[in-house]
């Protein structure tokens, strides 16, 4: 056949033909690497929530643990104060009647005990315990000294501790050297000791009992003092404890009795012997009992957690985390600190993040990959951010100026590009130099870590608290209202005015004054928001202190 010229008509078609092919294939590579991206992204985003739904977590942990934990130690430093104080001779145990009022005022001011007593070896006994949340108070004085049927007294006061009923008891077998927690403290030296839970003998309530020996000069026994924790004290307490909106925190022992639950406050049941027993977590909490039970097919004898042991399941159409840690760090006591939630209320923001990076995938090509980064890079801030370890004041336990100045400005920096509002609050001990003064620098740094304590537990885990200097505190409330901040501010003013801080000297009257200002406009700088605040807390100061004023 005769060679024929193609022609340009004919060559156009082949052409295109092989432009859009390459472009269809150069689509194709882009397609699929922008899908290669995003599930490497994907990847490396479910990993990531994994460690920081995990870091949430046992932020929430830590913060209650630590609350929990301290609210038991309150109990314990009590019973090391009443200790200290019968050895030296203050109040000899020759002196029931002296020794009884002590524990009253103790039991005033110290709302974690439930009742403090002491026993020593000739069966005497001085028990002091309140009624009604401290409404009311009962004693009972047993002298084996006096005859048979006057040996015990009991005595009952009204709030303010005046006497109302005082009668004999001559029924009452009572006798302290047979109870657990007398035999316990005497083999334990000089240690105090925590009971197991147990059945309290006057109220019939469960809970534990913190003791230690009173000895001698030459150390020698003379007694032991104790004082009574009711688990659904402890219960309250996990009711103030936030964890999500739908989360909890509970309190088991080591053999999966339930010490506390916020949802259940009676913790103990009948069986068909008639006794009373502890209830176990699938008697309170199906969601704690599943994670349990993981927890128990691990680990035989629970007791032996010694390390936080974090765990991720599914219980009907939710994914839940949960985490167990020891709730005495290094302590001997066989305490576990469970805490659950479910995932969704932990990471709904990284996972909407998530989907919206894959809707803008598919639409976009190349722009959308950039897209996907810069969201990837949104998304893991937050978690590069909370896994930066805080600085915290090694006094107070709270954080220090340049740590809660640095969290506070990435705090604003988010509330601004969502047009939140946000209030700052400067906070100053009324009169600390006369109590450094008066008593020492030791006492002034128990009265400054009270207060600190006391501010931490009346602000959310989403606010910021720090200390700022030597007696001043700086508080940031994120998507807070100025209304909202002064009611927020007068609580926690209220709080420290109401309720003395028990010291070693004794308990000493402390009062804060406090400023607010409230962020104007959204991207204000941190430190033009506390400087207005700390002229709303010279208002107060000059207003004649233990007040709230807002930055004029």
């Amino acid at each position: 056949m005769p060679y024929k010229p193609i022609r340009k008509s004919d060559r156009l078609p082949y052409k295109q033909g092989l432009l859009f092919s390459l472009l269809g294939v150069l689509i194709l590579v882009e397609v699929m690497t922008v899908f290669a991206v995003l599930a490497s992204q994907r990847f490396a985003t479910e990993r990531a929530l994994i460690e920081y739904t995990n870091e949430l977590l046992r932020s929430v942990v830590d913060e209650t643990r630590e609350n929990a934990a301290g609210y038991l130690k309150r109990a314990e430093d009590s019973v090391m104060l009443a200790t200290g104080i019968i050895e030296s001779g203050l109040f000899p145990t020759t002196e029931p009647a002296r020794l009884d009022r002590y524990f009253l005022q103790q039991l005033q001011v110290i709302p974690q005990i439930d009742a403090i007593f002491f026993g020593d070896d000739n069966g005497q006994f001085v028990f002091s315990k309140k009624l009604s949340g401290g409404e009311r108070f009962v004693s009972k004085l047993i002298l084996p000294s006096q005859a048979a049927n006057e040996r015990v007294r009991l005595i009952k006061r009204d709030r303010q501790l005046v006497e109302q009923e005082n009668r004999l008891d001559p029924n009452d077998r009572f006798d302290p050297r047979q109870r657990p927690w007398y035999s316990l403290a005497l083999s334990n030296g000089d240690s105090t000791v925590w009971t197991d839970p147990y059945i309290f003998y006057t109220s019939q309530q469960p809970g534990l009992t913190v003791a230690r020996a009173v000895r001698d000069d030459a150390g020698r026994p003379l007694g032991v003092v104790g004082a009574d924790v009711e688990l659904s004290a402890i219960s309250d307490f996990l009711k103030t404890q936030r964890v999500g909106s739908s989360g909890a925190a509970f309190v088991i022992y080591g053999n999966g009795d339930v010490l506390a639950h916020p949802s259940h406050g009676d913790l103990a049941e009948t069986n068909t012997d008639g006794q009373l027993r502890l209830l176990k977590l699938a008697d309170v909490d199906p969601i704690a009992a599943y994670a349990g039970e993981r927890l128990q097919r691990k680990l035989d004898d629970l007791a032996s957690l010694d390390e936080a042991h974090y765990d991720r399941f599914d219980l009907g159409k939710e994914r839940y985390l949960a985490m167990f840690v020891p709730l005495v760090a290094h302590g001997s006591q066989p305490w576990l600190m469970g805490v659950y939630a479910p995932e969704d209320e932990l990471a709904r923001k990284i996972r909407e993040g998530q989907r919206e990076s894959i809707v803008l995938g598919v639409a976009v090509s190349l722009l959308v990959v950039t897209a996907a980064v810069m969201v990837g890079m949104v998304l893991l801030r937050p978690i590069y951010t909370l896994q930066q370890q805080a600085r915290e004041d090694p006094l107070t336990g709270l954080l220090n100026r340049r740590s809660f100045d640095g969290m506070a400005e990435r705090r604003l920096r988010i509330g601004a590009r969502n047009r939140q509002d946000a209030c700052a609050l400067m906070i100053d001990i009324d009169g600390f130099k006369p109590i450094n003064d008066s008593h020492g620098h030791a006492i002034g740094d128990e009265v400054l870590q009270a207060i600190s304590k006391r501010l931490s537990a009346g602000i959310s885990t989403l606010d910021l608290v720090g200390r700022y200097g030597g007696e001043e505190f700086a508080v940031l409330l994120p998507g807070t209202q100025l209304s909202q901040a002064e009611r927020v501010a007068e609580r926690l003013r209220r709080h420290i005015e109401e309720e003395s801080i028990v010291t070693s000297v004794g308990p000493i009257s402390v009062t804060v004054s406090i400023g607010i200002a409230e962020r104007e406009p959204y991207d204000e700088p941190l430190d033009s928001l506390l400087h207005r605040a700390d002229l709303g807390l010279l208002e107060a100061k000059r207003g004649g202190r233990n007040r709230v004023a807002i930055a004029s």
